[in-house]
């Protein structure tokens, strides 16, 4: 009876274990699924942060236009395929497509050769702390549209102790590497903090006690370096720019240059003299401007506003949101023809790879960038091959899975099909023979109202600057004009003025004649007298 008691009571222990490891299990995974649905919540808050995306219709289309271009040349990356990147471009190269496709072009292989798209990670600026002191520059704070804020202070430039700490290659590459944190970082930053596209910056350049002697030739070669960088590999981010305590001289200066330049690029940068304060304030709130410069930032905790780094991109919501992909504007098109074309080639090549080389496979292996795939060369072989077999397949022999090769050809044919549709749509820059493609029995090409308003507008534009350029010409021959005619009175009074000198001489040299002889007559009168 005692043995029949213990085993009852193990098996009762048995059990309330078993009980206890059950509620324990039934806990820990109710806590799991908790957690993952708080996660869950957690990310879908963070896809739901919207942007603004402001951009022109006609600049889309030009994006479009450009977007085409790169993809038949193969000159488009997918981390590169944004919409706001090319349009920079077009805007360096005045939405010219053939140079500005140059320029990215150059621009690729730049980054392959310079290393930028690792350079975050691969180079260690130690020396940042020494190269602040005798550089002062630097990011701080937003302006009232929420675009990054970019101070330098020229005049506190000492280019001789700069180059003692640092070299000119060092600081290349530091700038390199702080332009690829700012699109990385500080601009999706920006756009997250103020719900609206921001890929350009304010910058303000202090020239006060900036002389020859802040610039030797070594700091000279740095600007220039650093200007031939930015200006080839990361065009259009300027959106204004303040000179301030600039002197008379410079002003003077500023204004003779500036009729020489771009009005665009003169509209963005202010010269202004030492009362600059309430200017700068009308475009920067005072919390977010240094003290030196009239606000009311010291960033005394930080060790200055020059070494503070003050912005969004510090915030740590903003930026886990950073890291997750947010602050980009997804890609915008004018229609959806253009995606789907793009899905349709992926899919196509993922069906062609069984039956490519294993060559091609390995060469594929080893491309470093993703390309987008050429989907209008594809079309057009397939056309081509279609119509050298004079096949047209049916409809359900198209969707019938046992034949894959059909199915593919009919995938072509569409993504062709699509793809003209769309480029035509979107762009006026294609061959000649898929402009043409609508076209009455007569041979009359016809224009949609749309485009023929378009190409209106830009005759109109162009006759307006035939005509301003025009008057400009009559200005500078009217010029050419008053200024021969100025040489011309100077080369007669050039000529008077030798006719003058010319006939002094012989006046000196009658005068002179003259008083010989009244001398000689003297000689000779007080001769006769003594006799």
């Amino acid at each position: 009876m005692a043995e029949t008691m213990v085993e009852i009571s193990e098996d009762d222990k048995r059990l309330t274990k078993l009980c206890s490891l059950k509620k324990k299990a039934i806990n820990a995974t109710n806590k799991f699924k908790h957690s993952m649905t708080k996660r869950g919540r957690r990310h879908s808050r963070v896809r739901c942060v919207s942007i603004v995306d402001e951009i022109d219709t006609e600049e889309l289309r030009q994006v479009d236009a450009f977007r085409q271009a790169l993809i038949l040349e193969e000159l488009l990356p997918s981390k590169h395929d944004d919409h706001h990147m090319m349009l920079r471009f077009l805007r360096a190269r005045k939405f010219d497509i053939e140079k500005a496709k140059q320029m990215w072009a150059d621009m690729l292989n730049w980054r392959k050769d310079y290393g930028a798209d690792t350079i975050m990670e691969d180079f260690d600026f130690q020396e940042i702390d020494e190269v602040v002191k005798y550089y002062p520059q630097g990011y701080h704070g937003v302006d009232k549209e929420g675009r990054p804020v970019y101070i330098e202070r020229l005049g506190q430039v000492d280019a001789t102790k700069l180059m003692k700490v640092t070299t000119i290659d060092r600081y290349v590459k530091y700038h390199v590497k702080e332009f690829e944190k700012t699109f990385n970082v500080k601009f999706p930053a920006c756009s997250i903090a103020a719900k609206r596209h921001i890929d350009q910056s304010t910058t303000i350049l202090d020239v006060q006690g900036v002389g020859l002697n802040n610039f030797n030739k070594a700091a000279k070669d740095l600007l220039q370096s650093i200007q031939k960088i930015d200006n080839d590999n990361y065009p259009e981010t300027l959106n204004r720019m303040f000179i301030i305590n600039a002197g008379y001289g410079f002003r003077i200066v500023w204004n003779g240059v500036k009729s020489f330049l771009d009005p665009k690029t003169t509209a963005k940068i202010h010269v202004l003299g030492n009362k600059y304060q309430s200017k700068l304030l009308e475009i920067i709130d005072a919390n977010e401007l240094p003290e030196f410069l009239g606000g009311k930032c010291t960033c005394a905790d930080k060790g200055g506003c020059m070494r503070s780094d003050k912005g969004p991109w510090n915030d740590p919501d903003i930026f886990k949101l950073v890291q997750n992909g947010e602050g980009r504007c997804l890609r915008k098109s004018l229609s959806g023809i253009e995606e789907k074309t793009i899905s349709m080639s992926k899919n196509i090549t993922e069906k062609r790879e069984p039956f490519e080389p294993e060559e091609t496979d390995k060469k594929a292996a080893d491309e470093k960038e993703t390309f987008i795939d050429k989907t209008v060369d594809t079309g057009a072989c397939l056309t081509e091959l279609s119509k050298d077999n004079n096949i047209v397949p049916e409809p359900q022999d198209l969707l019938h899975p046992a034949v894959e090769r059909k199915g593919y050809l009919y995938g072509g044919v569409m993504a062709l099909l699509m793809g003209i549709v769309g480029v035509m749509r979107l762009t006026k820059n294609m061959p000649r023979k898929l402009i043409q493609a609508n076209v009455y029995p007569d041979g009359v090409t016809v224009m949609p109202t749309q485009e023929y308003r378009a190409m209106v507008k830009k005759m109109t534009d162009l006759e307006e600057k035939c005509k301003s350029m025009d008057a400009q010409v009559a200005i500078a021959i009217e010029r050419e004009k008053v200024l021969d005619a100025a040489l011309r009175r100077v080369d007669q009074l050039e000529l008077q003025l030798s006719e003058t000198k010319k006939a002094l001489d012989e006046t000196m040299t009658r005068q002179h004649e003259i008083m010989a002889y009244i001398e000689k007559k003297k000689k000779k009168k007080r001769k006769f007298l003594f006799f």
